[in-house]
């Protein structure tokens, strides 16, 4: 129980993390000898089901001792129970191999080259999820915050790629197989997690139609940056601002949220319109969660379907992201 405990407690931090231009090849992790140090490759994928899966390769020396790797997924099917497993391995157990250009955290693979491809044997099943796409590092305007000695970086690995899903869960008979519409991206942030920001939107369209992402963070101070919207074939603009409205009179349960987007005079608008996940792990902790809230905060992060909507064009579906701190 106190493994698992601890376990979590690494986790906490990566949860207010997006996605960092690096100097060596992009799947090969930059420790720092920083305690608030952490760095992530994210993955999310919509499935032409309405099936949602995310996954997720980390290093980080948040928690007891450091340079700690974690792999993890979240798995979202219509109708079943969430299944989030993970595992966390010491330093001596995650690396990353040049010859190859594959990192690997304890069992779990992550590769480029042919397309990308992740491998994460986790609690007893097998995701396997297989990008079209080879990553393609761009970095968004503003993808870089500084504050104090800590800085927080963000590049965008795949703004949109077909993919191919195929999940093996704990106990099923034959392994289901599934295709949709994926993103990825890499974080590198030596920044204390609490003070990072206040509040985060993201917005992707993955999965038929246009392609349309949107990433924006309100800082404590009440300053925004990054702020950008990234439409395919177009290069990334910066936006202003965001005003984001939980509409929902509170209930975690059925949250909808709602935000206008500013640039230019003109206002975009994001409506959530069905929840898939609330993941509050410092609340879950109980007790044990006001211990460390002076460090991580107490971020609660809701995946959610919703619309986007643009003056003159027609409205657009996919994935909204809501991050905050709850304290």
């Amino acid at each position: 129980m106190r493994h698992e405990r601890l376990s979590r407690l690494s986790l906490l931090a990566l949860l207010t993390l997006p996605w960092l231009a690096a100097a060596g090849p992009v799947l090969e992790p930059l420790p720092s000898s920083s305690d608030n140090y952490g760095e992530s490759f994210s993955f999310m994928t919509d499935l032409e089901d309405g099936t949602f899966l995310s996954a997720q390769f980390s290093v980080t020396n948040i928690g007891p001792g450091s340079r700690h790797g974690i792999c993890r997924a979240t798995l979202v099917r219509p109708g079943k129970k969430t299944w989030a497993p993970s595992t966390r391995v010491g330093g001596d157990d995650w690396g990353y191999d040049k010859d190859t250009n594959t990192l690997k955290v304890g069992a779990c693979t992550l590769h480029s080259g042919n397309g990308t491809h992740l491998t994460l044997p986790l609690d007893g099943g097998l995701i396997r999820i297989v990008f079209d796409e080879p990553l393609a590092p761009r970095t968004p305007p503003g993808a870089e915050v500084v504050m104090g000695n800590g800085r927080w970086r963000h590049q965008v690995l795949l703004s949109s790629s077909p993919v191919k899903v195929t999940l093996q869960l704990p106990g099923a008979p034959a392994p289901l197989v599934l295709s949709g519409g994926g993103y990825g991206d890499h974080s590198h942030s030596t920044v204390v997690p609490a003070k990072l920001a206040r509040s985060w939107v993201r917005f992707r369209s993955l999965r038929g139609g246009e392609t349309v992402l949107l990433l924006g963070r309100e800082g404590f101070g009440g300053e925004f940056g990054p702020m950008y919207q990234w439409t395919e074939g177009a290069e990334p603009q910066p936006m202003e601002r965001f005003v984001l409205h939980r509409v929902d009179e509170g209930k975690s349960k059925a949250a909808r949220w709602q935000a206008e987007v500013n640039a230019g005079g003109e206002t975009w608008t994001l409506r959530s319109t069905a929840l898939l996940i609330r993941n509050a792990p410092v609340q879950d902790l109980g007790l044990l969660g006001s211990l460390v809230k002076s460090v991580v905060g107490s971020p609660v992060t809701y995946v959610m379907r919703a619309v986007l909507e643009r003056p003159g064009q027609p409205p657009v579906e996919g994935l909204m992201e809501v991050t905050q701190d709850e304290s």
